[in-house]
C-alpha cells in the first residue's frame, strides 16, 4: 500500500522509470527530485493490490472522499501498469466531471481548475479539509504529462493516454488559458501561446521517446487543426533532420506544408477575396511568396543533408517525393530542386558504394520516374502523391 500512497503523492511532478526485476525491500521506490525510479517486482505487486481495491470500491462503495481518494491511487498505479486500462480513465473522467462539471463556474474558474491538489502537512497527498478535490483538471493534466514524456515504453504512444488528454484539455478550456474572464485578450493570448509551449515540448518528449509514434503526431494535427497552434517550421526541420528515419514526424511535416498551402489557396480564390479590395490581395500574394521561399529553404537543407550527411533514409525521401509533386513550392523552385537531383542521378558511381548510397540513389530514381511520369501526364496512384501516417 506504500507504493500506492508514494505514487499518488509524486507522479504529478517526476519522471518516472522502470527498474529491472532484482530483490528490493517490500514496497521501496527510488525517488531523486523529479524522478522515480520503480521496480517492476513492486510495481507488479502493487498492481495486484490496487486491481483489488479498484474494483472492490467500484462496485460496493457508495460515493464518497474516502472511496474517490481510493479509486484515484488504485487508478494511478493501474495506468502506471497498464497504460491501455480504459476503466481505470474513465473512472478518472467521472470523479473530474463529479468534482468539476464542465458548466459550473468552478469549472469555468481559472484559478479552481490550474490550482495544483492541496497537500496536508504530513505530505501524505490528502486534503486539508473535506471540500477540497482530490483530483483536479490540472492535476490529471500533469499526471498524463509525466506519464506521455517518461522512458515508458507504452504509455509515450497510447492512444488511450493521448484521447484522455483531447478530453481533458477540450472538457477544461480554462487549461489552455488560465487567465481571469476579465484579462485583456493580450494577456490571454500571452497564455495560451505558453501552453502551446508546453503542449509542443511534451510532444516532441514523447515523439523522441518512442519514434515513429503515430499518436503523439495525431495529437500534434488536433493541436494545429482545432486549438490553431503555431508551430516553428524551422524547428520541426530541425527536429525531423535529426530524427532522419521517423516517418511521423515527416509525414506531420507533410501535413503542415499541405495544410498552410490550402490556406493560402482559399485566402487567394476569388470568393475569398471578393470586397476585400486589390491591395489585399497584392499583400497576401506577396505573402505567399515569402512563405513558398521559406520552404524551398528549407526542403533544399533537407535534401542537402541527406545527399551529404545521412543518405538512404526512405522517410526523408517519401517526404521530398510528396512536396516536389503536391505543388507546395512555386514551379521555379521546385525545378532548381528537381535539376539538382537530376544532376546528382547522373554522377558516376564511386568504386566502392555503401549500402546507404545504394539506397539513396534507389530512391532518388525512384522519385525522377515519378516526376517524368507525371510531367507526361500519365496516371500516378493516390497513396504515391502524398505522404500518409498509418497507425501501426
Amino acid at each position: 500500500m506504500r507504493i500506492l500512497v508514494l505514487t499518488g503523492k509524486r507522479i504529478h511532478h517526476s519522471q518516472v522509470e522502470f527498474l529491472p526485476f532484482y530483490p528490493v525491500p517490500e514496497g521501496h521506490i527510488y525517488t531523486d527530485a523529479t524522478s522515480v525510479g520503480i521496480p517492476k517486482s513492486s510495481l507488479w505487486k502493487a498492481f495486484q493490490h490496487a486491481r483489488l481495491l479498484f474494483f472492490d470500491t467500484l462496485q460496493s462503495s457508495p460515493p464518497s472522499p474516502a472511496s474517490s481518494s481510493a479509486l484515484i491511487a488504485a487508478s494511478t498505479v493501474l495506468l502506471l501498469h497498464d497504460s491501455e486500462h480504459l476503466t481505470a480513465i474513465n473512472t478518472r473522467k467521472r470523479l473530474l466531471l463529479s468534482a468539476f462539471p464542465p458548466a459550473s463556474p468552478a469549472a469555468g474558474s481559472a484559478a479552481a481548475v490550474t490550482a495544483p491538489r492541496p497537500q496536508s502537512s504530513q505530505g501524505q497527498g490528502h486534503p486539508q479539509h473535506a471540500n477540497d478535490p482530490l483530483i483536479t483538471p490540472f492535476t490529471e493534466l500533469t499526471f498524463l504529462t509525466s506519464l506521455l514524456t517518461s522512458p515508458l515504453h507504452r504509455h509515450t504512444k497510447s492512444p488511450h493516454l493521448w484521447a484522455h488528454r483531447r478530453w481533458l484539455l477540450t472538457t477544461y478550456p480554462s487549461l489552455i488559458r488560465p487567465v481571469s474572464p476579465t484579462a485583456s485578450a493580450e494577456i490571454a493570448a500571452k497564455a495560451a501561446r505558453k501552453w502551446a509551449r508546453k503542449e509542443i515540448s511534451t510532444l516532441l518528449r514523447a515523439a523522441e521517446a518512442h519514434p515513429k509514434n503515430y499518436y503523439a503526431w495525431t495529437y500534434a494535427r488536433w493541436m494545429a487543426s482545432v486549438q490553431n497552434v503555431h508551430f516553428i517550421h524551422e524547428d520541426l526541420v530541425g527536429w525531423c533532420i535529426k530524427h532522419t528515419g521517423d516517418v511521423s514526424g515527416w509525414s506531420f511535416l507533410s501535413w503542415l506544408w499541405m495544410t498552410e498551402r490550402d490556406r493560402y489557396r482559399y485566402l487567394t480564390s476569388p470568393a475569398a477575396s471578393a470586397g476585400q479590395g486589390s491591395s489585399a490581395d497584392a499583400r497576401m500574394a506577396m505573402e505567399y511568396r515569402d512563405t513558398q521561399a521559406q520552404r524551398y529553404n528549407q526542403l533544399l537543407r533537407v535534401v542537402k543533408y541527406s545527399h551529404e550527411i545521412a543518405p538512404g533514409h526512405e522517410s526523408l525521401w517519401r517526404f521530398v517525393g510528396a512536396i516536389l509533386t503536391q505543388g507546395i513550392l512555386s514551379c521555379d523552385h521546385a525545378m532548381l530542386i528537381i535539376e539538382m537531383l537530376r544532376t546528382w542521378d547522373r554522377q558516376e558511381w564511386p568504386t566502392r558504394v555503401a549500402d546507404d548510397i545504394v539506397q539513396e540513389r534507389m530512391f532518388l530514381r525512384e522519385l525522377m520516374r515519378d516526376l517524368d511520369a507525371r510531367a507526361a501526364g500519365m496516371h500516378v496512384r493516390a497513396e504515391d502523391a502524398e505522404m500518409v501516417d498509418r497507425p501501426p
